[in-house]
Parts: C-alpha cells; sequence; structure tokens
C-alpha cells in the first residue's frame, strides 16, 4: 500500500521552501537561500521516484492492471448529503510518472538557478516562488477531483505571474506577466464552467466516479447530460469542449498561445521551467486524466466539424476547400466507425 506520509512530504517539502524563504528569506545569505530550497526539492525528488519504483515494482499491479490508490482523502466542503468538495491524493500511473517529472525538471532548474541567479537582487523570493511553483504542479498531480484541480491549477497561474514578472523594473516583464496572467484566465474561466457542467450531470467532482457515470452506456447521468442541449450540442460535448479550452490555455495551444512568446521575458530557468515538462504540460495532463469523457464525445466533435467544412464547401469558396471537406469526411467515418 502506498505510503502516506511519504506521499504528503512530496508537495509539502517545497511548500515548506515556500514559506520559510518567503518569510525569512532576508536573514539567509543568498547561497544559504538557495540551498535550502534546493535539498527541500531533492529530498522530495528521492521521494517522488521511491514512491514510483514502489507503485510500478510493488503493490502498483493486481492481477497485470496498474490500480488506483487513494492513501488520504477528506470532506472540505460538503453542500448536500450527496455533494461535496474532497482534499486528498491520488497514487495511480499516470499521476506517478508526473510526480518524477516535475519534481526532477524543478531540481534542475533549481541547481542551475544556483550559479544563474547569482547576485541578483531578491534571490531567496526567487526560491520562494519557484517553492510555490512546484508545491501548486504537484498539487494539482495528486488531486483527486476536478475542483481539487482546478484550486491548484489557479495556483500555477498565479505563481507563474510572479515568476515572469520577477525582473518587475521592466515595464516588458511587467507586461508579459500581466498578459500571461489575463489570458490565460479567460481559458480558466471555460475550465470553470466545464467543471460545473459536469459536475452537475455526474452528480459528484470525483474523477473515478465523474468518469464511470458519465461513460458508461445507459446510466441515469449521461442520459441527463445527453438530454440537455444548446444549440443542437449536448451538454456533456459542451462541458468537455470548455474544460480542453482550460487545458488549452495553460498548453498554450492556438490561439491561446500568445502569452508563451512573453513569457521569455522572466529568468531564463524560469522559461525553461515553464516551456518544459510542467507548467504546458499541466493541460496534457488534464485531457488525459478526463480522456474517458472526451472519448466519448468524440462523435458529436467531429460531426460538428464536418458541419463547419460543409458550409464553407457550400459557398463556394475554392476548389481546395471541396477537397479538404471530402478528406475530412472519410476521416469522420473511420473514426465513428472505429469507436
Amino acid at each position: 500500500m502506498p505510503n502516506i506520509i511519504n506521499i504528503a512530504l512530496i508537495p509539502l517539502l517545497p511548500f515548506l521552501g515556500f514559506l520559510i524563504l518567503g518569510l525569512f528569506g532576508k536573514s539567509y545569505l543568498n547561497k544559504v537561500a538557495g540551498l535550502i530550497g534546493t535539498m527541500l526539492l531533492l529530498v522530495s525528488t528521492i521521494l517522488a521516484i521511491h514512491t514510483a519504483y514502489e507503485y510500478f515494482f510493488q503493490y502498483g499491479k493486481v492481477a497485470g492492471v496498474y490500480q488506483q490508490f487513494i492513501p488520504m482523502q477528506f470532506v472540505w466542503l460538503q453542500f448536500t448529503e450527496t455533494m461535496s468538495i474532497d482534499m486528498g491524493l491520488i497514487i495511480d500511473p499516470i499521476s506517478v510518472m508526473m510526480l518524477v517529472v516535475v519534481t526532477f525538471i524543478s531540481l534542475m532548474v533549481h541547481i542551475y538557478s544556483l550559479g544563474y541567479m547569482k547576485g541578483e537582487k531578491r534571490f531567496p523570493i526567487y526560491y520562494s516562488f519557484l517553492g510555490l511553483f512546484t508545491f501548486s504542479m504537484l498539487g494539482l498531480v495528486l488531486a483527486t477531483n476536478i475542483f481539487q484541480m482546478y484550486i491548484f491549477w489557479e495556483l500555477v497561474g498565479v505563481s507563474s505571474f510572479l515568476l515572469i514578472g520577477y525582473y518587475y523594473e521592466k515595464p516588458s516583464a511587467v507586461a508579459a506577466a500581466k498578459k500571461a496572467f489575463i489570458v490565460t484566465r479567460f481559458a480558466d474561466l471555460g475550465f470553470l464552467i466545464g467543471i460545473l457542467i459536469l459536475s452537475y450531470c455526474a452528480g459528484t467532482f470525483n474523477f473515478s466516479e465523474l468518469i464511470a457515470r458519465l461513460t458508461t452506456i445507459g446510466s441515469t447521468e449521461l442520459q441527463t447530460a445527453a438530454a440537455y442541449s444548446f444549440m443542437g450540442v449536448s451538454a456533456l460535448t459542451w462541458g468537455a469542449a470548455l474544460v480542453f479550452i482550460g487545458g488549452a490555455g495553460k498548453s498554450a495551444l492556438f490561439p491561446l498561445h500568445i502569452w508563451l512568446p512573453d513569457a521569455m521575458e522572466g529568468p531564463t530557468p524560469v522559461s525553461a521551467l515553464i516551456h518544459a515538462a510542467t507548467m504546458v504540460v499541466a493541460g496534457v495532463y488534464l485531457v488525459a486524466r478526463l480522456f474517458p469523457v472526451f472519448a466519448i464525445t468524440t462523435p458529436e466533435v467531429l460531426e460538428g466539424v464536418d458541419c463547419c467544412n460543409y458550409c464553407m464547401y457550400s459557398n463556394g469558396y475554392q476548389k481546395g476547400i471541396g477537397i479538404f471537406y471530402h478528406v475530412a469526411n472519410r476521416i469522420h467515418d473511420v473514426c465513428v466507425r472505429g469507436f
């Protein structure tokens, strides 16, 4: 079984570094402050690797299938007898792999920053912000429900704003931080609305229950999600699309990509942390976590794409549009039949 103490310490150690350096950072020399943040993250990385080893080679696989474990969970907000928001820790293949990726990449950034940021003003604050960012990403990865993920999702946005705008004396850095924050807020609004739609249809925020209820053919929740529609599109598809928009904003997908080049205004290690396998991958992790919900809406989405292609073709823009429509139609047929 998972070691709850080790798993809980993985995100808590970077958060401890954030608190120590944020509150008492001025009391330490720059080198000492950097070593505190780096050593805490080193321990967190070792615990993440140890957790991954135990999961994949000891207790994770049962009857040839890797299982999902929730070693800790408690009620945070109780709305009704059947509707509540929990806080907890989830352990499964995707979360364990992301624990290793996030902690390792962040550790490399911490180590490199010891030399790269040497002599910079507010050196302890820089490491404090790195700790907050790492804690937010780890909390997102370990979330047991979609609302808990949203809380840490927003914390990732706040910490990235602080890191991109680290050189706040430069107007360009301030503008870049504001741009990243505002653009991702539009995407996060879609994410929040999508959460409300999906949780209303499923009657729960928990990932496992939400996926089971919305992907089981004939279930009451799936019928409810299909019964409600807007502009001819079911509530389930709208919810999945809005959640995808939230992921697209974090992953800097077109047309919400405009903030990413300006993020280079921050310190170079921060740009590496954001552009590499951490913040930008948060959107990919979100889609992977809810993949069964996206899969069941695939036929309806493809039909919508076909309708758009048909409208373009019927107006007779160019011969190329007709060829594109023909190819898209064939792709639609193959995908729907395969589904």
